[in-house]
């Protein structure tokens, strides 16, 4: 870390860094963000049919591409650049990371693995297609899972920034990142991680850290060995423990997956016809949770003409944890 990465060192939030540290869950079997986010996921990923996400973290890869993890501009980037990010990533960067992902590289002790057959088909398709379904399947993602929540969620990652940024100016940048995990070491002009894994990453110009309410270990981008457009090293760290999980995963172990998403979709009055198209699910299967929580109090339902509309009740808006969001 010479004095261009120490002057470079930055914090930021990244809406596609928090969806991968979601997913996660999964492939770490860690349940850190909350017991009821790893099922969530999983039955959103079903539902959706996110095929291609669900290959990638279901299985012990040592290595997911990174191209899902854009490199951050600013100190909050937009949901949008990000997906473009991914939807365009350049073909030789892009193959050459999924190499890594199926064949390993033995000098850094990252292991391959045998890749899923659906994997193995949109790899046959082409470079530029696999980012784009990865794009639009990220983006899936986020409007069933993330996008509820993200509120609670940036609200976390700020307030995390805030403490380092006064553990800094208290005990210097060195002493902000020994605290960031018990893996991270400083030691002179080096940054030492400890992992099984080896390799060593020298004349960057920067070094962006994201903070995570996914995880409670340490998630790095690093190109220890040379690679098409190379990255400068980024940091996924754990956000400090807040006041009991304000990202209220109780609310899906409650209500169930499906039917807290669709609930948190009526922040807008809706038909049943609009939800099924947007959350990908059968008619029958919406009316048949609408019905569920129409019983409880968690919904209206006015007509108007031949259409019926649902909406959120002020009693779901409290148990979803915010106020409604437009669109």
């Amino acid at each position: 870390m010479d004095r261009a990465v120490l002057a470079n060192t930055r914090f930021a939030i990244s809406p596609l860094s928090t969806v991968v540290g979601a997913l996660r869950l999964m492939r770490d079997n860690q349940r850190s963000g909350g017991g009821g986010w790893q099922g969530r996921l999983q039955e959103t990923l079903r539902d959706r049919k996110l095929s291609l996400l669900g290959s990638m973290f279901g299985g012990s890869w040592d290595y997911v591409p990174d191209f899902l993890t854009p490199q951050p501009q600013a100190p909050e980037t937009v949901l949008q650049e990000e997906l473009h990010a991914v939807a365009t990533t350049g073909s030789a960067r892009l193959r050459w990371e999924l190499n890594i992902m199926a064949q390993g590289v033995s000098a850094e002790r990252l292991a391959g693995r045998t890749v899923p057959a659906v994997l193995r088909d949109a790899m046959e398709r082409g470079e530029r297609d696999f980012a784009e379904r990865a794009a639009a399947e990220l983006h899936r993602l986020w409007d069933s899972a993330l996008a509820p929540q993200w509120t609670a969620l940036r609200t976390r990652m700020e307030e995390d920034i805030a403490h380092r940024a006064q553990t800094i100016a208290r005990h210097g940048l060195s002493g902000m990142l020994t605290t960031l995990h018990p893996r991270m070491v400083c030691n002179d002009d080096q940054l030492m991680l400890v992992s099984r894994l080896q390799g060593q990453s020298a004349g960057n110009t920067g070094l962006v850290l994201t903070p995570s309410v996914f995880t409670t270990d340490l998630r790095m981008v690093i190109d220890s060995i040379p690679g098409p457009a190379g990255r400068q090293p980024m940091f996924a760290y754990p956000c400090r423990p807040g006041p009991e999980n304000r990202l209220r995963p109780t609310v899906h172990a409650l209500l169930g997956a499906t039917r807290a998403r669709l609930l948190a979709d009526l922040h807008t009055a809706r038909t049943t016809a609009e939800l099924s198209e947007r959350n990908f699910l059968a008619t029958s299967t919406v009316s048949y949770h609408l019905g569920i929580l129409h019983r409880t109090g968690l919904v209206t339902r006015t007509r108007s003409g031949q259409h019926v509309r649902y909406q959120q009740t002020p009693r779901a808006t409290d148990l979803l944890g915010g106020a409604p969001r437009a669109r």
